[in-house]
């Protein structure tokens, strides 16, 4: 495990790494966990929380099967309230994950071969969606400087949380493979990028993915930079 203090004295820390980066956040009273990851880190994640304090509520970035893995199992061990976009709230209580395009040639041609077709190869147990949120939905009222934005492109609910104006937890908006920022999966590779102006508009400094590791701002702007000068319609950060 790896752990960050945030400009408050949040304590955040990357509680499994791998598969599915997941994060735990607390506040001394209060504690957030960030996505649950796959299945099979099951038992761990549920160590790990014993120790660093159980969770009272779950963030979930989006509904793929890696990221709700241990959703039921959270559920039945500690009870949380679970958070998803309102788009993916059908997902996330189904337990239906569904399959991103890819946004690369090696990853659309493994889309191409048909995993789509298998949804229930993906298929978690489902949760409750205890709130959902639209455009944003600001936390400050459970102890915490930060807010989730909607950030689609990866998937249709795809959303980050910005932490103290300075953090960003990004689930897959960014990142995924070693020495990339830009995902290799998604659904719309424009929409990501429009994500992209949104958390640098932000100001925020850090952006911490679901895969990889921590990806400092001027990363990420010189790759804003990069995908606008393709476009036709380029961007500017507000």
């Amino acid at each position: 495990m790896k752990s960050w203090t945030t400009p408050s004295g949040y304590t955040l820390t990357r509680i499994l790494f791998g598969r599915c980066n997941v994060y735990h956040i607390s506040n001394g009273h209060t504690c957030l966990l960030v996505d649950t990851g796959i299945k099979a880190d099951g038992k761990k994640l549920i160590e790990r929380l014993r120790l660093l304090g159980k969770p009272d509520f779950v963030i979930m970035t989006h509904t793929h099967f890696d990221h709700t893995g241990n959703a039921g199992l959270l559920k039945e061990q500690f009870s949380p309230q679970f958070i998803v976009h309102e788009s993916e709230k059908a997902c996330l209580e189904s337990g239906d994950s569904p399959i991103p395009k890819g946004n690369m040639g090696w990853t659309r041609f493994l889309y191409k071969l048909g995993p789509h077709r298998v949804p229930h190869w993906f298929h978690v147990q489902g949760v409750k969606a205890d709130i959902v949120f639209e455009d944003h939905l600001d936390i400050s009222h459970l102890g915490f400087n930060a807010r989730l934005i909607h950030t689609p492109g990866h998937s249709c609910g795809s959303a980050c949380l910005i932490v103290d104006d300075q953090i960003v937890i990004a689930g897959d908006a960014l990142g995924g493979m070693p020495g990339a920022v830009f995902p290799p999966w998604g659904d719309d590779a424009r929409g990501i990028v429009l994500s992209w102006q949104k958390l640098l508009s932000s100001g925020c400094q850090t952006f911490h993915p679901a895969h990889g590791f921590v990806i400092e701002r001027a990363r990420l702007e010189r790759e804003f930079i990069k995908r606008n000068s393709q476009s036709p319609s380029p961007l500017t950060i507000i």
